[in-house]
């Protein structure tokens, strides 16, 4: 299963992996949010959860209309959750190594890896200097793989996709192969491309044989058959899948898909048992229902629901439609678009990448520039507490000096040699004029 924002969460790793995942992906996780984290054990699910330290009271207004929207349910407003023996990959956006190890160190006896995510072309990602934002900058590249690498006792590998050229791309997987990463995933696609546009197969098996280590496929998998045709077609060691595992998550099984009534059944007894935010269900639930039968009386009726029995009332209505029950049906027919045909938007996407670009890198030279002064300013301060101590070291033997000589030992009153300076302060000083307000 790979890694999906919004998705990925624990109901739908655990449904992938009883249709038959043999690794799952946790959604991306920025790595700010994850160190503002605790280790939890909940005891009532089972689970490892990663609850944020501090809690921000909310106005009783706010309160009121969040009591309202749960509706007397319990829902877990967990980071990250998981539980003891679950094959998952940890995904964490990051744009700075220092900030990369804390937060992986906070997941890292709970986790089986660490991925660093390299390949999404959101602006959010980008203009942060996460995401595809950090193919622009090998050096930030290498800095967080080694330092991970180095400190971590668990595998540590990256999703990255593929840039403009086969020479560029090449390049950058043989620079994170020299970080010491154990596996790269790669996603079939340009920066530029989106999931309208097919993925470009071809270009991922010369990879592939430039590379010792393990290659995992990303890209247009939407039936267990993909899997071993996108296996063959690349050479990959093994092979992801992300929108189609969404639709419909049985495509791990391989006897077929099931009819989505089942699917989005499964999920969401499974959401309840482990009190998932209704929210994230629901977003999860109309994906698979959407994808399927956008302008069917079920999915219109889940889009109106306010509580997990509305979710399951549009079911019924989803049952009761013959076009979702009907086999010829199951295998969601996905439309493509020639890249050709699709110029313009292409170019107005690499427009828009490019000025999200520019922000992130200005983003990441300006934290380098910062944490250089920083350690600067620390390396004076420790020097200058040096010179300090030493000049109040002197300070202190001379007024036990002049203390042992008395206050007469300048030929003059202690007195007048005390009052002479400060005449002279308040003479040189101009008169200041009472303000008014």
């Amino acid at each position: 299963l790979a890694p999906m924002v919004r998705a990925g969460t624990l109901p739908l790793r655990v449904l992938a992996r009883k249709y038959g995942a043999d690794m799952v992906y946790s959604e991306e996780i920025v790595d700010h949010a994850i160190i503002a984290t605790e280790r939890v054990e909940n005891k009532e699910h089972q689970t490892v959860d990663f609850m944020p330290k501090t809690k921000v009271p909310l106005s009783a207004s706010k309160q009121r209309k969040r009591e309202k929207r749960r509706r007397g349910r319990r829902e877990n407003n967990a980071k990250f959750r998981t539980y003891s023996g679950e094959p998952v990959v940890f995904q964490i956006g990051t744009n700075d190594p220092v900030r990369a190890l804390r937060g992986a160190q906070v997941v890292e006896k709970d986790v089986c890896a660490i991925d660093v995510n390299m390949g999404c072309p959101k602006h959010f990602s980008v203009h942060a200097g996460m995401g595809v934002g950090l193919l622009s900058s090998p050096e930030t590249i290498a800095d967080i793989l080694k330092t991970l690498v180095r400190n971590l006792s668990v595998p540590v590998t990256c999703k990255i996709r593929l840039k403009d050229s086969d020479e560029a791309t090449l390049d950058l997987v043989r620079l994170i192969e020299s970080c010491g990463v154990q596996a790269i995933g790669i996603h079939a696609r340009c920066v530029h491309d989106r999931p309208r546009h097919r993925a470009l197969v071809s270009r991922v098996k010369p990879l592939v044989t430039a590379l010792s280590i393990p290659v995992i496929y990303n890209g247009d998998v939407f039936v267990h058959e993909d899997f071993r045709t996108m296996a063959e077609a690349t050479g990959s060691d093994s092979v992801m899948a992300a929108r189609g595992a969404l639709w419909n998550p049985s495509l791990f099984r391989p006897e077929g898909l099931l009819p989505v009534y089942d699917v989005m059944r499964d999920y969401i007894d499974i959401a309840e048992r482990y009190a998932n935010p209704f929210k994230n269900t629901k977003y999860v639930a109309l994906q698979m229902l959407g994808a399927q039968a956008p302008k069917s009386e079920a999915y219109k009726r889940a889009q109106v629901s306010k509580e997990p029995k509305g979710l399951l009332d549009s079911l019924t209505h989803c049952k009761e439609e013959l076009s979702l029950i009907d086999a010829r049906h199951y295998q969601i027919g996905v439309k493509f678009v020639d890249r050709k045909a699709d110029a313009d938007n292409i170019d107005r996407n690499r427009r828009k990448h490019i000025k999200s670009l520019k922000e992130g890198l200005a983003r990441l030279q300006a934290a380098r520039k910062a944490r250089q002064e920083r350690e600067a300013r620390e390396a004076r301060e420790e020097g200058k507490e040096g010179v300090q101590s030493h000049a109040q070291m002197d300070s202190a033997k001379q007024s036990e000096e002049e203390r042992e000589r008395g206050p007469g030992a300048y030929g003059g009153g202690g007195k007048e040699l005390e009052e002479a300076p400060q005449q002279s302060a308040s003479s040189s000083q101009p008169s200041k004029k009472k303000r008014r307000w």
